[in-house]
């Protein structure tokens, strides 16, 4: 319990579970996007983290259309791109 970020015992509980949440979304972000893409899919987080989630990236709306405009230097972008692809198919 030490090293928990809150006094409370109801502040901890509820900080653990937005981790576990985002914990879970990640992992079925890897599974679903990058299905094609194993280097990506099976990454430990922290290279996943700086792989996919530190690209420089902005959601647009145009012409009633939702675009990831990404970071065309950055390594990964078509990775990432597909990955957006991929996602929005499936629940979309």
């Amino acid at each position: 319990m030490r090293n928990l970020p809150c006094r409370s015992f109801w502040a901890n509980a509820a900080w653990l579970e937005i981790v576990l949440a985002a914990s879970d979304l990640v992992t079925w972000t890897r599974l679903i996007g990058f299905r094609g893409h194993p280097g990506l899919a099976r990454t430990e987080i922290n290279t996943f983290r700086y792989r996919v989630l530190h690209v420089a990236a902005r959601i647009t709306h145009s012409a009633r259309q939702l675009r990831l405009r990404l970071d065309a230097t950055w390594r990964w972008a078509a990775q990432i791109a597909t990955a957006w692809h991929h996602l929005r198919t499936a629940f979309g």
